[in-house]
């Protein structure tokens, strides 16, 4: 028998322990009772950057030789708790290790031999929180469909994965180490997902806000050119990145917390937990906002990895040979007011003020006229009426409008979605920032999530669209079903919004047309 024979023999065996021999070496996973899914979990793609490797680029993981047990998740990335995401280990341990560069693989029974299309998924959490392995990607009901191999990983956060130090001492640190686990991560799925029965030529990335805006970085990296066919982006701004100088001014700002903290302790000898809790006091700084935007923790324009300008670089081409499929929420802003007492009492001043020090007052005053009279206008909303401006104005800012100059930008095949389905439990978050990711994922049903979904009208077949549209993306480039290519704003929209308002790319882009991308970034 030959060797390649034998390993499909092992693959299919009648067992509860898929195996398969790759260039990494060999794995065993687990199978999915419910989907019949092959799950191969926490399947190490670097070194643990702990010790010496701390703030280090990703290390590769030399091949081994005994079969690897992949039959649960690796630990998430060290983070502080979050009042908007639940991290935990596969224990449930509170994630505050370092040791985390961990990837998941499902892939449908009876895959191998086959060049399957490969969706790998880059998890959101505003740079500084969140997991590949949460409840909400789980990728069995992609990959049940038997037309993809589905991968999900975690990658370094906050001040471990994002902060710039090089500038300040004497520690390498460029503040891209969390982008270079990413482009880590793809690089060990090209080279070893053959094996799954998966196509490396046909890579589509996949992510939501700061995995969106991971993804825009990565189309304007150099060298990642060729290493992806396609991408989407969800809920992601290209405007998210840090000049040299911002983000060295943050690693100055870091560092005073830590001494604060730490007494004085060396930033290489650091606990975790003391670098946690100077990551803490940066997100509490009252200087955040207009020193270092609402995300402090970003990729860095570091003139290595990203030399230019994300919306430069694909205005110069970078990225042409990549398909784009981009969209947004419609309310995608209520989830962070709800969350803030404040927005529920805003006025008119204070909005004025929040936004004064950015936008010039002949620039504000039609964009608040405009958003107010669009809430007004929207009955039965839960929201007061200044709040509600405020979610709509801040949605379309932060991320409906970057995400339009985007397609906008890029001179390849493109698409725009626009998600309108509001969660029926949470009337007050309407179809916020996130809500889409049990449709994509087919989760919405999972026990665990009952608490955000429930009771949607017709949620299954909503999940079946999306799911089938983003699996003939990743197919062919195109999602299917007479979507039209964006072009003079062509969107498709998924969910029935009661309240929807009309949605136009072209008037939203003329509304904002004098505003251009460095104050938003300066927002961000």
């Amino acid at each position: 028998m030959s060797r390649d024979a034998n390993i499909e023999s092992l693959y299919n065996r009648k067992s509860s322990t898929p195996f398969v021999d790759t260039l990494a070496g060999p794995i065993s996973g687990s199978v999915d009772i419910e989907t019949g899914v092959h799950r191969f979990l926490g399947i190490p793609y670097a070194l643990p950057p702990i010790g010496e490797l701390r703030w280090q680029p990703p290390r590769p993981v030399p091949p081994w030789q005994t079969p690897y047990c992949a039959d649960d998740f690796g630990m998430p990335a060290a983070q502080n708790p979050s009042a908007l995401i639940e991290v935990r280990g596969p224990d449930g341990e509170v994630p505050e290790k370092e040791d985390c560069l961990y990837l998941n693989i499902y892939a449908p029974a009876g895959s191998v031999g086959k060049k399957l299309p490969v969706m790998l998924w880059v998890h959101g959490g505003s740079f500084y929180m969140g997991s590949g392995c949460q409840d909400i990607y789980n990728g069995r009901y992609l990959a049940q469909s038997g037309r993809a191999i589905v991968v999900t990983f975690n990658y370094r956060l906050g001040a471990l994965g994002f902060l710039r130090l090089r500038d300040i001492c004497d520690i390498s640190a460029s503040g891209n180490e969390g982008l270079q686990d990413q482009i880590a991560a793809l690089e060990w799925v090209r080279k070893n997902i053959p094996a799954f029965g998966g196509n490396p030529d046909n890579i589509t990335l996949f992510g939501e806000s700061a995995g969106a805006m991971s993804i825009a970085a990565l189309m304007a990296a150099p060298n990642c050119r060729g290493l992806f066919r396609r991408a989407i982006v969800q809920s992601g701004s290209p405007l998210a990145i840090h000049s040299r100088d911002r983000a060295s001014d943050l690693a100055q700002a870091y560092v005073e917390h830590l001494d604060q903290i730490s007494g004085g302790e060396p930033l290489r000898n650091a606990s975790t937990q003391s670098l946690l809790q100077a990551q803490k006091a940066v997100l509490s700084d009252p200087r955040m906002e207009k020193r270092w935007g609402q995300l402090p923790f970003k990729p860095v324009l570091d003139g290595e990895l990203l030399q230019i300008e994300p919306m430069a670089a694909l205005r110069g081409g970078n990225g042409s040979e990549v398909s784009l499929l981009l969209g947004n929420n419609l309310d995608e802003w209520n989830l962070f007011s709800a969350i803030n007492p404040e927005s529920f009492t805003l006025d008119n001043q204070q909005i004025r003020k929040r936004l004064e020090w950015l936008l010039p007052h002949q620039v504000l005053d039609p964009l608040l006229e405009h958003y107010y009279q669009l809430a007004r206008s929207m009955a039965g909303n839960p929201w007061p009426e200044w709040s509600r401006t405020w979610n709509l104005l801040l949605t379309d800012m932060v991320f409906t409008l970057p995400g339009l100059r985007l397609l906008q930008t890029h001179s390849g095949q493109r698409f725009h979605y626009h998600f309108a389905q509001p969660l029926a439990a949470q009337p007050l978050l309407g179809a916020c920032h996130a809500v889409e990711l049990g449709y994509v994922f087919g989760t919405h049903g999972e026990e665990s999530l009952q608490s955000l979904y429930g009771g949607e009208t017709d949620a299954h077949r909503l999940s079946s669209a999306m799911r089938d549209a983003w699996l003939s993306f990743a197919e062919c480039g195109d999602p299917g079903n007479g979507w039209p290519e964006f072009e003079k704003g062509h969107s498709r929209r998924f969910g029935d919004h009661p309240g929807a308002r009309p949605f136009d790319t072209t008037e939203l882009a003329a509304l904002w047309q004098d505003i251009p991308d460095d104050l938003l970034n300066g927002y961000l």
